[in-house]
């Protein structure tokens, strides 16, 4: 049996299921043609499926055993963006919205990989579930996929993220922090509007709200280890109507990203106080309120371990590379906070092609070479999960 063979063989399928998804692209929340295509290749597949929420799918595929689980995941939405890629004859036909992070391909490896898992079904000492996620652009849809995987003993889930600043062809697997924890920081500043002539009347409430930011900045730079893994980014600022008009308030928004719980609760306290404290030296006030978020994407050890011998088993020892900790975020830390698993990095990088624009750029496009290789690693993931003695548990 070799998977990488197979997943090669079905290449040509997984570059048109792609383009499929990218000439189509669908926000977060309305992926009803994407969730079709995915549930009609599964039907055409034999491969039983359940819809959790209103477009996630989790599909189903029996092994030898069913006491033992493990959980393959893709998202599938797109962005608010604008495609520039006019000459790509696959390019999004759907005016400001494209795929620009990469879940097309995800869908299409994940899709790649229910193929060669549900004919060699023999290999598989186990149960495999795929989780085809909607709304992870806007931070939703795991908590339905999670609360399907509750009725069933799965061991761990497994993830793969096409990335761009990877060369094409690399993997990345390692153990620890992959991507960053995020906080999203609303500061409204509260003032007096007055008339612009007269400043002295009123309470500047956009004088405070500079000052705030400037502050901030300095917490991570002077209260903060040099070598911790923060930051602190103020994205947004908005208030008043007209240039002649001092303000009731201001509205600052930004994001705090870390890999370490400690630092984000002593950030959390920093800001707040410094907020407060730099609002009332202007005789202004401030309300900080924080979101919920995502934590940290951290690779469980030992199931890093397996998804190494997976590489190896694969013939990619080579490909294996060491990958620095994002500091972006993704919610597949949902489903790392109640399974030990896996978060992969598959490089797209092909500046011969063009595929070496950031993620979420309107020219943003992949290698279509690496799908066989993501397709490979979540089969061959699986099977190697199912094979050994059970894994360690979860909470």
């Amino acid at each position: 049996m070799d998977i990488l063979k197979e997943a090669r063989a079905h290449h040509g399928y997984m570059v048109d299921i792609r383009r499929r998804l990218h000439a189509n692209p669908e926000l977060s929340l309305q992926e009803a043609k994407s969730s079709e295509l995915i549930a009609s290749e599964l039907d055409g597949m034999g491969i039983p499926h359940v819809r959790v929420g209103a477009h996630g799918l989790v599909a189903t595929i029996a092994g030898k055993r069913d006491h033992r689980m493990v959980a393959l995941r893709a998202d599938m939405d797109a962005l608010p963006i604008q495609e520039a890629n006019a000459h790509l004859d696959y390019a999004s036909t759907v005016p400001g919205v494209m795929h620009a992070c990469g879940h097309d391909g995800h869908v299409a490896m994940l899709l790649g990989a229910a193929r060669i898992l549900s004919t060699n079904r023999d290999a598989l000492q186990g149960t495999v579930k795929l989780c085809f996620q909607q709304a992870e652009e806007i931070g939703q849809g795991t908590a339905e996929i999670k609360a399907e995987l509750a009725k069933f003993p799965v061991e761990s889930i497994f993830g793969i993220h096409l990335w761009s600043e990877l060369e094409s062809g690399k993997i990345s697997v390692e153990a620890g922090p992959r991507m960053a924890s995020v906080r999203k920081v609303s500061i409204t500043v509260k003032g007096r509007g007055t008339h612009g002539a007269y400043p002295n009347r009123g309470v500047d409430p956009i004088i405070a709200a500079a000052a705030i930011v400037m502050n901030c900045a300095t917490i991570t730079s002077r209260e903060i280890d040099p070598a911790a893994p923060v930051t602190l980014s103020f994205g947004k600022i908005a208030g008043g109507e007209g240039a002649n008009v001092i303000p009731e308030e201001v509205r600052i928004e930004g994001t705090l990203r870390t890999t370490s719980p400690e630092i984000r609760s002593e950030m959390i306290g920093a800001i707040e106080r410094m907020a407060g404290a730099t609002a009332e030296t202007f005789r202004a006030s401030a309300v900080t309120e924080w979101s919920a978020g995502f934590d940290v994407v951290e690779n469980h050890p030992v199931y890093s371990s397996i998804a190494e011998r997976a590489v190896r088993n694969l013939g990619l020892a080579p490909s294996m590379t060491k990958f620095d900790t994002l500091m972006a975020s993704e919610n597949f830390a949902d489903y790392l906070d109640t399974y030990p698993g896996v978060f992969a990095f598959v490089g797209i990088r092909n500046a011969d092609i063009g595929s070496d624009f950031p993620h979420h750029h309107p020219n943003f496009n992949i290698d279509e070479n690496s799908l066989a290789l993501g397709a490979a690693l979540h089969a061959q993931y699986a099977i190697e999960s199912l094979s050994g003695d059970k894994g360690v548990g979860h909470e």
